[in-house]
């Protein structure tokens, strides 16, 4: 019974391999149909067996046409790959809420720190100019003073001129 089988194995290599060899040499697709049309073979007739569904695959068209087509999209040099899969769309409804309602608190304690930090400036920035218009009502004593020193300065060398001599 064995020998019976191996050898309808073999017999069903032979075909599809003698079909693909015609196919070919006609340059016409090599498909399932195409065989069943050259042979009489169905498929169901050696998809389960392994020796004549891998000879089938390397040399179907069809296949070797998707083949190039998936090597092609995956290749690390071309570069009309798709961008990486975003990760927020592997997260649940319920977490991107979560999320989103973290955000938004964020957002808002940061706006607030903000506007606290803003009105600070804007009282410094305040003291600066009432300081300014301050120093500048001041300026005319400056230089009064600067020579009110210039004199003491005066004096007190010129009394260490006197007690030295």
């Amino acid at each position: 019974m064995r020998a019976s089988t191996t050898t309808r194995k073999q017999e069903t290599v032979e075909r599809l391999r003698t079909a693909i060899e015609s196919l070919k040499g006609q340059k016409l697709p090599i498909t399932a149909q195409s065989i069943y049309a050259e042979c009489g073979l169905h498929y169901s007739s050696y998809v389960r067996n392994e020796e004549a569904i891998t000879l089938f695959r390397a040399n179907s068209t069809h296949l070797n046409a998707q083949k190039k087509r998936s090597r092609r999209k995956h290749s690390p040099n071309d570069e009309t790959t798709s961008p990486p899969r975003d990760s927020y769309l592997n997260y649940k409804k319920p977490q991107l809420v979560a999320r989103l309602r973290k955000a938004e608190s964020t957002i808002q304690d940061l706006e607030y720190q903000l506007s606290t930090l803003a009105d600070a400036y804007l009282l410094r920035e305040t003291r600066v100019s009432e300081l300014e218009a301050k120093l500048a009502t001041l300026e005319p004593y400056k230089a009064f003073v600067e020579q009110v020193r210039q004199r003491v300065r005066q004096e007190e060398h010129g009394n260490d001129i006197s007690h030295s001599s």
